[in-house]
């Protein structure tokens, strides 16, 4: 049951719109989804969407069963079903990498949904790395499915507010050449997200010796060009924080790796993706999705009735 909050939609109207949503659902699901996609099936887009489901429950709000895993179907449906937010391009998946605590049964339950679960292990350094280091750290797995061109890369705490499917072709996303590449780096590279306004970006990371400014690229929604010579290259800069204080420790190998005035800067895909703290006239701008846990209060009522509205949408298709 979610929190009780003063939503902007009431109750009525948010119930109205979900059954709306479902019809217009039905009606989709009657129409051959290729005439959205590429006319040339030479060569279908080689595109993901993609998660990481890697725990279930949230410690400060106990009496939420399963929040994450709810978040996950969630995603499922908006970027695969619901007529409002789903992808409109032909074959591609929603993967949701899952490490090995989530249960069968819920993975079973994405899997009907639609979303193609990807079991995953944790990394297990064996440099005595925590348990919750590793785990962290096994998004970079998505290094590793390079039998796809670009994935899209979404926190599963991710609510959708309007398609985002258009990202794969942002000129950001175009492939680069590593400036100087050394042994372990790939000649060519691509990464590209918006930027994290939550973080400070005069703060210092300390390789070694060497202390450089972060600029944060946003950790929680980019996208990328899996290359398992970059994963490679990830891995061994695992040490880069120590291990028992880096709050973010996938975050730091991301930034050094990316960093603006290394080989491979990331770049910026600009403003409305995924933001927290988003108010109504950010949505109004054209905010396409938020970072925001769905079960948890939000400041503003108009968000925050959007999040209760993405939910009630999945509630009334799936329990049609």
């Amino acid at each position: 049951m979610v929190p009780h909050r003063n939503w902007a939609f009431t109750p009525y109207s948010r119930k109205v719109i979900a059954i709306v949503t479902c019809l217009a659902l039905f009606l989709w699901v009657a129409t051959p989804l290729g005439c959205y996609g590429s006319t040339d099936d030479s060569k279908p887009p080689r595109y993901a969407f993609a998660t990481v489901l890697m725990t279930e429950n949230d410690t400060e709000f106990p009496d939420i069963e399963a929040p994450y895993f709810q978040a996950a179907r969630l995603l499922t449906f908006q970027l695969l079903r619901n007529p409002r937010t789903r992808n409109r391009i032909d074959n591609v998946p929603f993967l949701i990498l899952v490490t090995p605590d989530i249960p069968q049964r819920h993975r079973d339950a994405l899997s009907r949904e639609g979303a193609t679960v990807v079991p995953m292990d944790n990394l297990n350094l064996d440099d005595g790395s925590s348990q919750r280091w590793n785990a962290v750290l096994t998004k970079l797995n998505l290094w590793k499915l390079v039998e796809y061109d670009k994935i899209v890369f979404l926190n599963v705490n991710s609510v959708i507010f309007r398609p985002i499917y258009d990202i794969f072709e942002d000129p950001a996303t175009n492939m680069r050449a590593t400036v100087t590449p050394t042994a372990k780096m790939p000649k060519n590279y691509m990464i590209a997200a918006p930027h994290d306004s939550r973080t400070n970006s005069n703060a210092q990371l300390v390789l070694g010796q060497e202390s450089y400014q972060k600029d944060h690229m946003n950790d929680g929604f980019f996208i990328l060009h899996p290359s398992k010579d970059l994963y490679n290259y990830y891995v061994s800069l695992h040490h880069i924080r120590d291990k028992d204080e880096s709050v973010h420790p996938e975050q730091d190998v991301l930034d050094y790796a990316h960093r603006a005035d290394g080989p491979m800067p990331w770049q910026n895909l600009g403003p409305g993706w995924n933001l927290k703290d988003a108010s109504r006239s950010d949505y109004e701008r054209g905010l396409k999705s938020i970072n925001h846990k769905w079960w948890r209060p939000i400041a503003d009522d108009f968000v925050g009735g959007r999040i209760a509205m993405a939910m009630d949408e999945m509630t009334a298709y799936l329990n049609h």
